[in-house]
């Protein structure tokens, strides 16, 4: 049987139906927008409230729990989504994700009480973390080597899109409409992904596998003969030509092609489910639950995203709390969120010049303690212009503190053990990074309270940082040796699949995923 290739993401291979199209190589726009729609459930709440407070009678603690409640789910569910995904599939939790975003923010808006809005919080939260763990393996599945570094680097930046738009049009709009209909709203741009999403993203019963997760594919794909050796896949099938292409669509009655021919294949999903798919991928969660550089990635990710959430999530009241009236409060927080933005697309080009993730991290660190000092622990009220330098602080320290998430999304290639998961190490990431931005605005509330004001915020800021700078030096991956071009081989001989080559990237990295750290 003859196979058919085409080009990452641009493929029509047979029975793959919608999504696989002529334009799915740019899915990857779709779930950054996917990511956006979900952030935007959790940059609508900041200049909300006031008004919260005001209509629900909540108090400042209680307030900063509803700003981390929707990261509950992360906290307590990322690696169990991750065995959702690897058996139904990244696309179908994505959908899912913007369903239950759409229901809880719906339902939000008939709040009656604060613990009525905790619950809607709460699947708004189920609904993120379906949203925030799948998209990266399905930007990583879809969009050609060339653009993976840059793909990354936009959905790093998700967080700091959405919290500008739900920032600035949170601050216009709750001028003139009440909160609960401001809910509503956000109801409706949740959902409005879904469609693009179904049409554009690629189908989970094909799913790109880079090549050096080739080895992981289940011994019985359809296709493998008697005469295949377990673990190597027959020569005679080419799998694309070198150079032309970047992944080959496998239909179920071929095996997978020639190691080091391509840098990723599509290979079915069908056999991934029932009792054997679950005891397959339970072990591949495991093997990279007890592997340490996912631990260590993601509590770096931790110490940037409690104190970028505490800062960030309270810079409305703050300023409000300084005298700052009008709309002014949300609009000068939704410049902080873009320099957040502008930071991760930033360090993208930049890790595709080749610089170093310790290059990066360390840095981005230590510019976040000192800049958070200075902009807390100075009383700016009493000061010439004091306002202006604070907010000029706050965006260094945004804007800086984006290259963290750029960064080790990108390596979540890297990051993954070898036989492992790499939706179960982005699940582990997740739940790590949400464990920070629940507890950042807590404890940042807690400190206001107690301190009597929000002067004491940098303990928090420089204590996280430190701890990160710590983390980042200890940080090792799994490097991968330069590629090798395979010897020739007659015809039905077969080769080992995922072995320590790579094919380098038009980026300059490795289709592993990650500059070396």
């Amino acid at each position: 049987m003859a196979l058919k290739t085409h080009p990452t993401g641009t493929g029509t291979g047979a029975g793959t139906g919608a999504g696989t199209g002529t334009g799915a190589g740019s899915s990857w726009i779709v779930v950054v927008s996917a990511g956006v729609a979900a952030g935007l459930q959790v940059w609508k709440l900041p200049p909300a409230i006031p008004f919260l407070r005001q209509d629900l009678s909540l108090t400042l603690v209680q307030a900063g729990t509803l700003l981390g409640i929707i990261q509950l789910a992360g906290m307590l569910g990322g690696l169990a989504i991750s065995l959702l995904a690897e058996l139904i599939g990244e696309r179908r939790c994505l959908s899912g994700g913007l369903v239950l975003l759409f229901l809880g923010s719906a339902g939000g808006g008939f709040a009656w009480s604060a613990g009525s809005l905790l619950a809607s919080r709460a699947v708004e939260g189920a609904g993120f973390i379906l949203v925030v763990v799948t998209g990266p393996g399905l930007i990583r599945r879809s969009t050609p080597p060339g653009r993976l570094t840059t793909a990354m680097g936009f959905w790093g930046a998700y967080q700091g899109i959405s919290t500008f738009a739900g920032l600035i049009t949170g601050a216009v709009v709750l001028q003139v409409v009440p909160w609960r209909v401001w809910w509503w709203a956000m109801a409706v741009l949740a959902l409005a992904p879904l469609p693009w999403v179904l049409a554009r993203v690629p189908r989970d019963a094909l799913a790109y596998v880079p090549r050096d997760d080739l080895a992981y594919v289940p011994r019985d794909v359809p296709g493998r003969g008697p005469h295949a050796i377990p673990g190597r896949v027959p020569r005679d099938i080419p799998a694309g030509v070198p150079g032309d292409v970047t992944a080959a669509h496998v239909h179920r009655d071929v095996p997978v092609g020639v190691p080091g021919d391509v840098t990723a294949a599509r290979v079915p999903r069908d056999n991934a489910g029932g009792a054997r798919g679950a005891v397959a991928a339970l072990a591949r969660i495991g093997r990279t639950v007890r592997a340490p550089a996912p631990w260590a990635a993601g509590l770096v990710f931790a110490c940037y995203t409690l104190p970028w959430m505490a800062v960030v999530g309270f810079l409305p009241t703050i300023y409000r709390d300084g005298g700052m009236a009008g709309s002014w409060p949300g609009v000068l927080s939704a410049v902080v969120g873009a320099a957040n933005a502008i930071g991760s697309i930033t360090t993208a080009a930049l890790m595709k010049r080749g610089l170093p993730a310790r290059a990066l991290l360390v840095p981005a660190f230590a510019l976040m303690a000192t800049t958070s000092l200075p902009a807390f622990a100075v009383d700016w009220r009493t000061l010439p212009a004091g306002t202006t330098w604070q907010f000029l602080c706050v965006v260094v320290f945004s804007l800086t503190g984006g290259a963290i998430p750029a960064t080790l999304l990108r390596m979540i290639g890297e990051l993954t053990p070898a036989g492992g998961s790499a939706p179960a190490t982005m699940g582990l990431i997740q739940q790590l990074f949400n464990t920070g931005s629940f507890v950042g605005p807590a404890l940042a509330a807690w400190l206001a309270t107690r301190a009597g004001g929000w002067h004491s915020t940098w303990w928090m800021t420089c204590a996280c940082a430190a701890v990160g700078i710590a983390l980042s030096l200890r940080l090792r991956t799994r490097v991968t040796a330069p590629a090798v071009a395979p010897a020739p081989a007659p015809a039905g001989d077969s080769a080992p699949v995922g072995d320590s080559a790579t094919a380098p990237t038009a980026d300059g990295t490795t289709d592993s995923g990650a500059p070396h750290a």
